[in-house]
């Protein structure tokens, strides 16, 4: 390459706002000596449609081997003026943007100072040009179907936005049934909604409607390994045998009525399943499963029961098994979710009727343990409620973030509670109170539970039993009835989430749930290109930003992996010298952006296009200095300093 290959430089005034500050004729006469040997051009507005046609004539005409642009930031036009140089038969990557606008013009209030400003950055540039090299981006074929992972409303949602889009969905999910946490509640804040009637529909479509052909449903299903990169994921599934046939069962459940052997009813959070049955009343698939660790015939045992009473013969399949599934996808979402922290805290650990607001969620519920009626153990209606909130949030030895949903289903369970069991002494225990939006001022508003302020669970114990128990605030002195008490545990990452963190590489943040490429401006990304968050498995939310994550992580899966189009790769990305290379792995660690792999068999650093973002972590962190970023390699790096320094 010739250390003197002519430059054009195009100098916009963007309509006057960058020429109030910068002198571009006192530029041209300071860069006129310049060995690059620039020719310069004044535009009003480089970047309109009509100056763009006359600047495209002009580098045919002048035909320069690089080209300098000063005008605004490479974040608004890098790609505009990058199509300027194709058209005009020049590498696109012999581009080197200044951006005087927001660099200068807006930040250097004397002109002199700007034209000087202006005039180094020019120099710096158009050292650095001449070192850039000839960059081809390289196209890759894609495939357009998307792996869900979480069938809860967030991952239903996602799917059936892809499949009214015509794209193969393939939704796995651990569960022997699809609708997630709310299908389970049979309220919803703010206005008490159905939660199993609102997703029904959902469910429905999902299953049986006019997408459903374009949805590949996989209940009691796990992801346990990943390869590839975006647009070319190939996932490894395992399904659990449900050990019913689902072409001939009819989900009679005529099975779990003379089933012998139960187990507990993990879904309900009290009481006891049969080892074949459903979840609960209205899961959709509408088919039950059996526990083989409960099932007596599984275990080699003599039993018949469910064999005899089954009307449709064939439907129950003992000789079902484990099966693995290899998936080819495009991209994939993760909607695993978030649960509710499980375990009691010490001041109430072994108390009888202390609910979690899960297990309180069940017994609401119609088809909950106790059919949708507030009693306790043994079988009676409480005298008194009590609703502790924030029990183990903002607490910096449990949780210290705030869930944000919690209060409102505090108050729910107070508004319930009051219509349910008449007379009932309820009170709610607040440590702080957060209830947002425009709809969740009726609740908040006739809300006639009595308050009481508490510091944090340290300053509450328990004395009494039954309709004398009281909880004892330390703050005030004050005791609470409290012969039923609900806690308003923190919301935490799902197992399922931790685990898919794992599998797939994922980072997380601090709280645990997966980290978003952006908390702002993209939430919806995650840091490996072509997997995407949807849900609670981001963080905590509720029923409304489940739908809308799974359409957004739905829009961007359908805004990148378009249907008859490549996937242009950008070059701009890390290349690894294997020469240089000694397979010290510290790259492996640093990559943000998870593009890095070891090849075991050379024993170097691999770097993935597809996947690199051209951040430059790698090449700074390398000790032996084997990893070069194209397009800004160290030799024009030093040449812009040098440029500037000049």
């Amino acid at each position: 390459m010739s250390s003197r290959a002519r430059t054009a430089v195009i100098l916009c005034t963007c309509s006057g706002i960058i020429a109030e500050r910068i002198d571009w004729e006192k530029v041209q006469k300071l860069l006129a000596g310049h060995p690059t040997r620039p020719v310069f051009r004044v535009d009003q507005l480089a970047c309109g449609a009509d100056n763009l046609e006359q600047l495209e004539a002009w580098l045919k005409e002048e035909k320069p081997e690089r080209v300098v642009v000063a005008a605004c930031s490479p974040r608004d036009h890098e790609a505009t003026f990058r199509r300027l140089l194709v058209g005009a038969g020049i590498n696109p990557y012999f581009l080197q943007m200044v951006n005087v606008r927001e660099q200068v013009a807006w930040v250097t209030a004397d002109p002199v100072q700007a034209t000087a400003k202006s005039a180094r950055l020019l120099s710096a540039a158009l050292d650095r040009v001449q070192r850039q090299e000839p960059l081809v981006a390289r196209k890759v074929p894609l495939r357009t179907e998307v792996a869900i992972i979480g069938a809860g409303p967030a991952g239903m949602q996602a799917a059936l936005t892809l499949a009214r889009a015509g794209r193969k969905v393939t939704l796995i999910e651990k569960e022997p049934f699809i609708g997630g946490l709310p299908v389970r509640y049979e309220e919803l804040f703010p206005n008490l909604e159905c939660g199993p009637c609102l997703l029904e529909p959902v469910m429905g479509e999902l299953l049986h409607g006019h997408e459903s052909e374009y949805v590949d449903l996989l209940t009691l299903a796990e992801v346990t390994a990943v390869k590839g990169t975006f647009g070319n994921w190939t996932l490894t599934v395992k399904q659990r045998p449900r050990f019913i046939n689902p072409d001939l069962c009819i989900g009679c459940m005529a099975c779990a009525a003379v089933c012998p052997e139960h187990r507990p009813h993990a879904w309900n959070a009290a009481g006891e399943l049969a080892a074949v049955d459903a979840p609960f009343a209205g899961a959709l698939p509408n088919f039950p499963h059996i526990d083989p660790a409960v099932c007596l015939k599984l275990k080699g045992e003599e039993c018949n029961a469910c064999l005899v009473e089954c009307p449709v013969e064939g439907s129950l399949a003992f000789d079902d098994t484990a099966r693995q599934i290899t998936i080819e996808v495009g991209a994939i979402i993760v909607a695993t979710g978030a649960l509710e922290k499980q375990d009691v805290p010490a001041a109430f650990a072994g108390l009888a009727d202390v609910h979690t607001g899960y297990s309180f969620e069940r017994l609401l519920a119609m088809n909950g343990p106790t059919s949708g009626e507030i009693l306790k153990a043994d079988g009676t209606p409480p005298q008194s409620v009590a609703i502790v909130h924030c029990a183990g949030s903002l607490d910096t030895n449990e949780i210290s973030y705030c869930s944000g949903t919690c209060c409102r289903a505090a108050l729910k369970y107070a508004h319930i509670t009051a219509a349910k069991v008449a007379g009932v002494e309820l009170t709610r225990l607040v440590r702080e109170q957060v209830v947002p939006g425009l709809d969740a001022d009726s609740q908040l508003h006739h809300d006639h539970s009595a308050v009481s302020r508490y510091s944090g669970l340290g300053a509450l114990s328990v004395d009494g039993v039954g309709a004398e128990r009281r909880i004892v605030c330390q703050d005030n002195g004050q005791a609470i009835a409290a012969e039923m008490i609900v806690l308003m545990r923190p919301v935490v990452p799902g197992a399922g989430t931790s685990k898919i963190a794992e599998v797939l590489e994922l980072d997380t943040n601090a709280g645990g749930f997966l980290a978003q490429l952006h908390s702002l401006s993209a939430s919806f990304a995650s840091n490996m290109k072509g997997i995407y968050l949807a849900g609670t498995s981001r963080g905590p939310g509720d029923i409304r930003e489940a739908f809308s994550s799974g359409t957004a992580a739905a829009g961007l899966a359908l805004s990148e992996l378009v249907d008859g189009r490549d996937l242009v790769v950008d070059p701009q990305v890390a290349v690894v010298d294997a020469m240089r290379c000694s397979g010290c792995g510290t790259c492996l660690q640093v990559c943000p952006y998870k593009a890095i792999s070891w090849n075991a068999r050379d024993r170097i650093a691999d770097v993935a296009d597809i996947l690199c973002r051209g951040c430059g972590t790698c090449v700074a962190a390398c000790p032996s200095g084997a990893i070069t970023g194209q397009g800004f390699s160290r030799a024009m790096l030093r040449a812009e300093i040098g440029g500037v320094l000049s």
